[in-house]
């Protein structure tokens, strides 16, 4: 699993503040997915 590793090892040279502006992002996104995410680039029907 290179993959994870070095996604851990970015999460763990990061910044505090870096940290917190990406949990916020993170936090934004489950939130637009548990209330379904709006596509402006696709027409309704």
């Amino acid at each position: 699993m290179p993959e994870r590793d070095e996604a851990f090892l970015r999460l763990a040279l990061m910044s505090v503040e870096d940290l917190e502006t990406h949990i916020d992002r993170l936090e934004r996104d489950l939130a637009d997915l548990e209330d379904g995410i709006d596509r402006p680039d696709v027409e309704l029907e």
